[in-house]
């Protein structure tokens, strides 16, 4: 038995947590990456059941996916700003909002939405550090291009994203400052930003949004923000296995990782591993070099068995991990529950439930 299992009520709370948070600006929900890993349509059903029926998303695959099961309604953004014909045709048949980052962009989407008499909507993309897509701040008169000019683009909103976003407080604001001034020098030139929207799922739970219309969340949805801990988000997906073996070893076995038992320790095997997202994390969520030199202590794992907490011993394996369960009246068969982030899970059958 292995299974990434996902509790819809504890994405419910968390949802209810972001919009408490948003303080009734609109969210929108960033459904990328698999809605990180939860599950494109069963996370947007749960989504719309809570009321929120704005969707970003950055693949055109994902548009197609929720238009074809009933997503007719509702707004989907592409977020990334692309001049390719082949995505820009797709997006615009399916009634997608497109992103506009450059001047490139932006002619290649009026050119298609010309050819077909149609108007697409869009939204400008501003890069206020990222560095990734978007019209820096000196190119107003490009973005002004996209106004007076593309005669077949409605610009339905402007936005940014945060290099810093909850993390360093003095450069977050710079970019606010920077994103704030291209929406007034716009408006002050009589053209309409539309929804404006910056703060990303970090951002909204450190800081205040002030001058925005709406706000994008992902990560948040899981309950899994980077390097943070929200008490008001609930963590959602744990990988559910069960005991291959289990047997007693030696004082100075050798185990995962080259360390050897420093006592006979009764040792349990479960087949999963780092291939399969556990003990996985970015390099946002690894702490600093000198804590994990100092304060080993802090890279321990623990799983639960039988609702103990049960250590990792030695490293985590590619398809293994081994677990210390002297104390813990277990047998093969057993469950094991591990922790584990739904974004960097594979290999594995997703399960829902209602706890």
């Amino acid at each position: 038995m292995k299974n990434l299992v996902i509790d819809k009520n504890a994405i419910k709370k968390n949802i209810r947590a972001i919009k408490e948070r948003a303080g009734g600006l609109t969210v929108y929900a960033d459904l990328s990456a698999d809605a990180c890993g939860l599950g494109l349509l069963e996370t947007a059903y749960v989504l719309r059941d809570e009321g929120i029926r704005n969707f970003a998303i950055s693949d055109p695959k994902d548009a197609r996916e929720l238009r074809t099961h009933g997503f007719i309604e509702e707004t989907i953004m592409m977020l990334r700003s692309t001049a390719d014909a082949g995505e820009l045709t797709e997006l615009i048949d399916l009634g997608v909002v497109c992103t506009v980052g450059s001047y490139d962009a932006g002619v290649a989407i009026n050119g298609i939405a010309e050819e077909r008499k149609t108007v697409c909507e869009v939204q400008i993309k501003v890069d206020t550090g990222l560095g990734r897509y978007g019209f820096s701040a000196d190119e107003l008169d490009k973005i002004v291009s996209v106004y007076k000019y593309m005669t077949n683009l409605a610009v339905v909103g402007v936005f940014t994203t945060y290099s810093d976003s909850g993390r360093k407080a003095k450069n977050e604001q710079s970019q606010v400052a920077v994103f704030a001034s291209v929406l007034e020098r716009l408006r002050s030139m009589g053209f309409e930003t539309g929804v404006t929207h910056a703060f990303d799922s970090s951002s909204l739970f450190s800081g205040q949004p002030e001058g925005i219309d709406a706000v994008r969340v992902g990560p948040a949805i899981a309950g899994r923000i980077p390097g943070k801990n929200i008490p008001a988000l609930t963590k959602v997906g744990f990988i559910e296995t069960s005991i291959e073996e289990v047997g007693w070893f030696t004082k100075g076995h050798k185990i995962s990782g080259g360390k050897r038992l420093r006592k006979a320790t009764r040792l349990a095997v479960l087949s999963v591993g780092y291939y399969h997202g556990f003990g996985v994390m970015t390099m946002d969520e690894q702490e600093s070099f000198f804590r994990r030199l100092f304060f080993p202590a802090r890279n321990r794992k623990f799983v639960k068995v039988a609702g103990h907490k049960a250590r990792v011993m030695g490293s985590v394996g590619m398809m293994h991990t081994i677990i210390d369960v002297t104390d813990i009246n277990c047998t093969v068969g057993d469950t094991v529950i591990m922790d584990a982030n739904p974004l960097y899970v594979k290999g594995l059958a997703r399960v829902y439930r209602q706890a």
